[in-house]
């Protein structure tokens, strides 16, 4: 498609993105100007990368007008500093602009070398591409989101750690695998669970009696799911999500396992990530209840039935991706956003 356009970067952008991978420069945006791909902007790192995101990031986004952004993580790979590919293209822009834009995105990519991107995102809106849009699509894609300072002091500890699929036995015997007992209402819930009077199930660790607490068991749509998640609290969750397959109703019993951000304490995360298995391995088999997905998020943002579907049944979402029809022009907007109400945890307090 791109080739096409026949947009191409000029000399002076194609010598200076070979320069930028070197890592002296943070954050690049460029435009197509004269049917060319142009430098535009440039800036070198001033603090860490979570840090000068949105300060450097947002001030680019000018509306009407789309742009691509190659912004400079500070982790690395095999071929050097990682990038995140944006690609901004405002929904009041131009038809023919946006479509200029989207057709050129390849070529961008070729030239600047896709082995140094990591993540690549898509924004029409603000809110996309700013600091948390940027990890509400890590958290919904497989990758997990690039480190800060902190998470890589972290990362250390979390080599340790036990994975969270697992399928042999023994693993559940490593050293790393706490067992905090489950307190009485957590059992009873479990129960309630086992029989569908309940959907719904939050757990937290009670880290001074080592035990694993009810938090509620309050009945929730799979609309409300994202608001159950905390913003400041990890906590486990279990959710009987109901959905259609194949013209079947069906119902997936889903674990989440959310560490918000990394404002939890060290000793927090590792006792929640080392208790998680041992749960499981007693939900399964004391109460006789098959966990179709586990998975780890950091908010509940993406927890839309969307998401949830094509985790339960990720065979059938490649296959409707394979014969999948054309998207419509570009400009029109995805799912609707959730817009969020107050008391989103539906904690009791």
């Amino acid at each position: 498609m791109s080739h096409q356009t026949g947009i191409n970067a000029t000399p002076e952008l194609k010598d200076f993105l070979a320069r930028t991978r070197g890592g002296d420069i943070r954050i690049v945006k460029i435009v197509i100007r004269n049917e060319q791909l142009v430098l535009d902007w440039y800036r070198e790192p001033e603090q860490s990368w979570d840090k000068d995101y949105d300060l450097f990031l947002l001030p680019l986004l000018t509306p009407q007008e789309p742009c691509y952004i190659l912004y400079r993580l500070d982790s690395r790979n095999a071929q050097g500093y990682e990038w995140i590919f944006l690609a901004w293209s405002p929904e009041q822009s131009p038809v023919r602009q946006k479509m200029v834009y989207a057709a050129t995105r390849a070529t961008l990519k070729k030239e600047f070398g896709g082995g140094h991107i990591r993540d690549e995102i898509f924004g029409t809106v603000e809110d996309d591409l700013c600091y948390q849009g940027y990890l509400r699509h890590t958290s919904s894609c497989s990758s997990p989101p690039p480190l800060s300072v902190v998470e890589q002091e972290l990362q250390q500890i979390k080599v340790t750690e036990v994975p969270m699929e697992f399928g042999l036995d023994k693993r559940a015997q490593t050293l790393q695998g706490l067992a905090f007992p489950l307190q009485e209402e957590a059992k009873r819930a479990l129960e309630q669970l086992k029989q569908r009077r309940i959907n719904y199930i939050q757990l937290k660790l009670d880290v001074e009696k080592e035990t694993i607490e009810l938090v509620h068991t309050q009945p929730t749509e799979t609309q409300e799911l994202p608001y159950r998640i905390p913003k400041d609290s990890p906590r486990y969750h279990f959710f009987i999500f109901k959905h259609s397959y194949q013209g079947q109703l069906q119902e997936a019993l889903v674990f989440i396992y959310s560490m918000p951000g990394y404002t939890c304490s060290i000793k927090e995360r590792m006792l929640y990530s080392s208790c998680k298995n041992r749960l499981l391995d007693e939900v399964e088999r004391d109460y006789q209840l098959e966990v179709s997905k586990k998975m780890e998020i950091d908010s509940g943002d993406g927890l839309t039935e969307e998401f949830l579907y094509e985790e339960v049944h990720p065979m059938e979402h490649t296959l409707k991706q394979a014969f999948s029809k054309p998207r419509g022009p570009g400009g029109k907007r995805g799912n609707k956003r959730i817009i969020k109400g107050a008391g989103e945890n539906g904690e009791e307090s």
